[in-house]
């Protein structure tokens, strides 16, 4: 039994409030940064910029670690769990975003996805958490919305879960939704349920789930475990970029300079850096800062993980580095339960066929714009295996879940294969 409560049962009756909608408007195109992996592409995957609705950047909270903000998988587990993971040479996690949307059970159908993978994996490659790459709660990230689209969602849901934020985890009340609310203060309600001071404490008290509180150090964090470090970054409120400001890039860069080398290096940011859809598109603001980062330290991950697109991605970068080419997956994984999927962009005419090459840098491998699905990740001191599975939208059906793209990476040779 980990240290954090599990969950037991769940409330039967479902709820439901009123729709609050979020607006994507189409405003202007931009070009891509003259250096970016993107420039030249085909598809379009850093074009689109959105201002409906547009927040300005919203101040950190504080703290409540100390820097720089690690947070063990010894402080969620126990010690034979770990020592399980350490004699067995394999982590295994499950990951995607976008999830609590109210409107629909969209998001109840992936935690039932999520949950049967927990209870059909075999003994020594049980998950040993859920990795939410942000947007838990929309649209606004409201306190009192946690109970019925996170802690009931999840309640039958055997893993422990931490997170980054997301945009709208950090979003002010929007005056075209209804009523502000003059107490509500952005990132209030990811603060109180995942930077808790009090993690013993349950979640929700108005649902049937025994989910503690997490307590995370930070809004941006690095999880260190025994086979992978991850790095967590926070890219604030806008719909179309990221906004980073210096003193995250100096922890992030320090981050990437302290991460053990002889572990997988995994990199998560709401905001993607690449992403060929028509709704947000990827955000030239993210690649700069990861891939300036990257080439100032010479570390490079194995893996980028992102939400805030509502389909399935997977690019892979080729970059240059000081001691070769490495690959890197860029994994865009936000079909989690937002109750509208996102489509790509059309390539004369047609959505375009996978695996394309889109510049001399940069491939589209595999994507999923029809279902919904979650990524299963293996880790070993050789490789990191990515399992995304899917499954089409059914309201009244349990979830038929198949895999629909696997891929390898190798940690010494620096590769990416499919299949």
């Amino acid at each position: 039994m980990s240290r954090h409560a599990l969950v037991h049962g769940r409330q039967t009756s479902h709820r439901r409030h009123p729709a609050r909608h979020g607006h994507h408007t189409h405003h202007k195109t931009k070009e891509p940064n003259p250096g970016s992996h993107a420039t030249g592409s085909q598809l379009p995957v850093q074009s689109h910029t959105f201002v409906d609705p547009h927040f300005p950047f919203q101040p950190l909270p504080t703290p409540t670690g100390q820097p720089p903000f690690r947070f063990d998988l010894s402080q969620l587990l126990q010690a034979d769990e770990i020592a399980k993971i350490t004699a067995a040479g394999k982590l295994v996690f499950h990951t995607v975003g976008d999830t609590g949307d109210e409107r629909g059970k969209e998001m109840d159908f992936v935690a039932a996805m999520l949950t049967a993978d927990y209870a059909g994996s075999p003994d020594g490659a049980v998950p040993a958490f859920f990795y939410h790459l942000g947007d838990v709660v929309y649209f606004a990230g409201d306190i009192d919305m946690y109970g019925e689209n996170f802690y009931e969602t999840y309640a039958e849901y055997p893993g422990l879960i931490v997170a980054i934020p997301g945009n709208h985890d950090c979003q002010p009340d929007d005056p075209q939704d209804g009523p502000v609310d003059p107490n509500k203060v952005p990132l209030d309600g990811w603060v109180q349920n995942f930077m808790s001071t009090t993690p013993a404490q349950l979640g929700s008290l108005k649902t049937n789930s025994n989910r503690t509180q997490m307590d995370l150090p930070n809004v941006y964090w690095t999880f260190t475990t025994p086979l992978a470090t991850i790095i967590g970054l926070f890219s604030n409120v806008s719909e179309t970029d990221a906004e980073i400001h210096q003193d995250q890039i100096d922890w992030f860069r320090g981050e990437l300079t302290a991460a053990d080398p002889a572990k997988a290096l995994i990199v998560t940011i709401h905001h993607p850096p690449f992403s060929g859809d028509t709704e947000h598109s990827g955000s030239t603001v993210a690649e700069q800062i990861l891939f300036d980062s990257f080439a100032a330290t010479n570390v490079y991950p194995h893996l980028i993980l992102s939400g805030h697109v509502h389909n399935y991605q997977r690019f892979t970068v080729q970059q240059q580095t000081q001691n070769g080419t490495a690959a890197i997956a860029c994994v865009v994984a936000g079909n989690g339960g937002y109750s509208k999927l996102s489509t790509l962009e059309k390539v004369d005419g047609s959505y375009p066929d996978a695996p394309m090459t889109l510049t001399d840098t940069l491939t589209l491998n595999q994507y999923d714009q029809q279902n919904y699905g979650f990524l299963r990740f293996e880790v070993t001191k050789q490789s990191i295996v990515g399992i995304y599975s899917s499954a089409p939208y059914a309201e009244t059906e349990p979830p038929n879940a198949s895999v629909v793209d696997r891929f390898t990476i190798d940690l010494a040779s620096r590769t990416v294969t499919t299949g």
